[in-house]
């Protein structure tokens, strides 16, 4: 009875490390490009390599305005309002390219969401982390590019719709110097958190009480249901540090430049985003509801 005991934990811990090793080997850039390029097209960055813009790109847009902060139990999540949000959102980060504008850098590594905050006592801003940046070691101290944060102020970081309450970039410029930077992405248990502004902050300036919600339970976090052990790094490579992404070079892509909202229109699109312009502000202060899909 002792030699069955043995070998049916021995078989029950092969067949949880098959689970999480096929979990891990379904992302892969394979993966990336079969699921976004009908949403998008794929694109040669001299920075960055492969990367991708999504259709819906114009002058003006930025990664993080359609869609909400989700609190989790693994810090703020951000749920994308649009169908292909569940990868770019949560692998990889996006970064601002001088020909094409903003894209997608491929990463393998899941996180809620792969951002760096700064808090003040009435806005809380949000920027992309760029593709060097590493959790679990550091050589050196980030950088941030300060105009690529959007702000809300602090009641509304919470709410359900963040392009109503984003402040236009003539007036962020100001606020960014009032706030201080909050890098406080971590690996718990396996898994990359972005605790993210307090929590309580939030609460004082909205008078909501905030609950964690289990992640398994966000929409689009996830390209399908999935479960926390899909999303848990190897100990070994978290000991090593993660990067926010990887980028892919020297690897042959179907570029449609016809189709491509960049390449012979990325002259057009050379310079920083305007971010929200004067006419974007909020109509209104009262309550929204939660949007099903970007306008």
């Amino acid at each position: 009875m002792g030699r069955i005991k043995i070998a049916s934990l021995v078989i029950a811990g092969l067949l949880v490390a098959v689970s999480t090793t096929r979990a891990s080997a379904d992302v892969s850039f394979d993966f990336f490009h079969s699921n976004l390029s009908s949403h998008g097209s794929w694109q040669v960055s001299t920075s960055y390599g492969n990367v991708w813009q999504p259709d819906v790109y114009s002058s003006g847009w930025h990664p993080y305005y359609d869609g909400y902060w989700d609190y989790t139990d693994v810090g703020w999540c951000w749920v994308s309002d649009y169908d292909w949000g569940a990868i770019p959102y949560h692998y990889g980060t996006w970064v601002y390219d001088d020909f094409y504008g903003w894209v997608w850098v491929p990463g393998y590594v899941w996180a809620p969401a792969w951002v760096v905050y700064r808090t003040g006592p009435d806005y809380i801003g949000w920027a992309p982390v760029l593709p060097s940046f590493s959790v679990g070691i550091s050589v050196r101290a980030p950088v941030f590019d300060r105009r690529h944060f959007i702000f809300v102020p602090t009641r509304y970081f919470a709410g359900e719709r963040v392009r109503r309450y984003a402040i236009p970039s003539s007036r962020a410029n100001l606020i960014i110097n009032n706030t201080t930077i909050v890098n406080n992405i971590t690996i718990v248990n396996n898994v990359v958190v972005n605790r993210g502004p307090d929590t309580r902050l939030i609460e004082r300036a909205s008078g909501k009480r905030l609950r964690a919600v289990p992640i398994e339970r966000v929409r689009r976090a996830m390209p399908e249901r999935f479960s926390r052990e899909q999303i848990r790094i190897d100990p070994r490579r978290a000991r090593a540090g993660v990067r926010a992404a990887e980028p892919v070079k020297g690897k042959a892509l179907p570029v449609d430049r016809g189709q491509a909202p960049g390449a012979e229109r990325g002259r057009e699109r050379r310079g920083r985003p305007d971010m929200m312009q004067e006419t974007d502000r909020p109509d209104s202060e009262g309550s929204v509801e939660r949007r099903r899909g970007p306008e």
